[in-house]
């Protein structure tokens, strides 16, 4: 029998291993979890009018500096006959939800038991950063799976290196680019580990080919965003402007207590990013673990480095250029490149075991003193979720 064909009996007997019943039943669980969530913060807090500010950046769609994807998105939320802000919440709610299945559904296609694997999707759905992103309304949502598809493709770039695995990840850095102006920061550090992912890269020719290969989807789509502002009556030397100014010249953000206290600043702000994420997201030190444990891993050193380390940098690199109003952002990404990884690997029993662990300690931590709960706006939405 041919090596082809039993991986294909593996793959099929990981399929017929898999219940659908569960998923669903856990899937709508959550889905009542997060309506519940989002119904009570729309009664007690001031959601509907960040719902209302986020839902008028249809109307001047050069105002999203480059957010193609949310802009489209919110343009089609529009054309919904009766849609209005709230509609926001229904769809991070449903998409949350729907999430939440996959994951598990994932899980128990690569060996976890059933009940393991709900418990794992309970501690991701009830972590605050899951539940911030998802009771919101907010298209950080969105940005953040595109950061997920992006450590995935950037997983199977440094797994297999070949030029349809690159290529992936090209694709995967252009949407998350058109998806927030901020990802560019993701890029340059993720740029920076690309050599180390690829160690078979061994002369100039080969790096220069390696890098224009995957950044081409980039560029293009950088292009299409100055060709798209200039329809709008935006020409190139105005966006680039647009794109310089603090927080991309949304004024009405710009003076954020992060960026009053941070803006300008790297060093400190990278501490406090990755202490806050590490508190929230400790399994994203679970790859860096087995790479010293594991040969496995061992070979692939790059994606543990991503996991711990390019969110907290990028978020104080955005932080450093006053681009990022909430420090929510890096916690988000960290979160997305750790769950990519576990919903792509099959692990041993005591890796499962020592995931699930940190996932349970990540949940306690979030929601301890610990984590940035000094911030005024998070803090309400803590007080309002369960008082």
């Amino acid at each position: 029998m041919s090596s082809q064909s039993v991986a294909e009996e593996r793959r099929s007997a990981y399929v017929e291993r898999r219940p659908m019943l569960p998923t669903l039943l856990l899937t709508g669980f959550c889905f009542l979890l997060f309506a519940l969530a989002a119904d009570r913060l729309m009664e007690r807090s001031s959601l509907p009018e960040r719902l209302a500010e986020t839902w008028a950046f249809a109307e001047d769609p050069a105002a999203l500096a480059g957010q193609w994807f949310s802009a489209l998105l919110l343009l089609l939320l529009h054309a919904i006959p009766r849609s209005g802000p709230q509609t926001l919440l229904l769809v991070t709610v449903t998409t949350g939800a729907g999430l939440m299945g996959l994951l598990h559904w994932r899980l128990v296609g690569r060996g976890w038991p059933t009940l393991t694997a709900t418990l794992v999707v309970l501690a991701v759905a009830l972590n605050p950063v899951s539940l911030i992103l998802i009771t919101s309304g907010s298209t950080l949502l969105l940005a953040t799976i595109m950061m997920a598809l992006v450590g995935v493709a950037f997983d199977r770039a440094s797994s297999v290196g070949d030029s349809q695995s690159l290529i992936a990840l090209g694709l995967a850095l252009a949407g998350m680019i058109m998806t927030t102006p901020t990802a560019i920061y993701i890029l340059a550090p993720l740029l920076v580990l690309l050599p180390l992912a690829l160690r078979d890269v061994r002369d100039g020719a080969s790096a220069v080919a390696l890098f224009l290969l995957t950044l081409f989807p980039t560029v293009v789509a950088l292009a299409g965003i100055l060709v798209a502002a200039a329809t709008l009556g935006e020409p190139p030397k105005f966006a680039f402007l647009r794109w310089s100014a603090p927080m991309h010249g949304v004024e009405a953000v710009a003076g954020t207590p992060w960026l009053a206290e941070h803006g300008g600043s790297f060093w400190v702000p990278l501490g406090l990013l990755l202490g806050w994420m590490v508190a929230a997201v400790p399994f994203s030190v679970l790859p860096l673990l087995l790479a010293v444990v594991t040969a496995a891993e061992r070979a692939r050193p790059a994606f543990a480095l991503m996991a711990l380390i390019v969110a907290p940098i990028a978020g104080a690199l955005a932080t450093s250029r006053w681009h990022i109003a909430d420090p929510l952002w890096a916690a988000a990404a960290g979160f997305a490149f750790s769950l990519g990884w576990l919903a792509s690997r099959v692990l041993r029993p005591w890796e499962r075991f020592l995931g699930f662990i940190l996932l349970i300690l990540g949940l306690i931590l979030a929601w301890s003193p610990l984590w940035m709960w000094d911030d005024e706006v998070r803090a309400a939405w803590r007080a309002t979720l369960f008082w």
